[in-house]
């Protein structure tokens, strides 16, 4: 938990912590994977996402500390895919044939213009 050994010591009167913990499930799937736990495929945690704010309240009214809890509705989720070695091939393949094709693009341009200044210079 992310309060946990925490100490909110407030250094004046009239003065108390207020907590705003936000809760979002998060759940992990890892498929035939070799990180299972207890056999499952699906691991479902919730995060606590915590924001901690010093309050200052008048002299009439007593502080109090406040926790607040916010389940979001929006849930995270991790999937495990593997991929296959002709897919790593694949793609470093046309990231190499890519540069390739820049790079001549690129000298012919240059050879273009220098020809063209060529013929004006002269």
């Amino acid at each position: 938990h992310p309060l946990d050994g925490n100490v909110y010591v407030t250094s004046g009167l009239h003065q108390a912590y207020h907590h705003h913990l936000r809760v979002v499930t998060t759940e992990f799937d890892f498929g035939d994977s070799l990180f299972k736990w207890v056999g499952d495929k699906v691991r479902r945690v919730y995060r606590i996402l915590c924001n901690t704010q010093l309050s200052t309240y008048r002299t009439s009214i007593v502080p109090e500390a406040k926790f607040e809890y916010d389940l979001s509705p929006i849930a995270m989720s991790y999937l495990e895919v593997s991929r296959n070695w002709y897919d790593y091939s694949t793609g470093l393949l046309a990231i190499i044939g890519g540069c390739f094709t820049v790079i001549g693009m690129l000298e012919s341009s240059v050879a273009f213009f220098s020809k063209r200044n060529r013929y004006y210079l002269s």
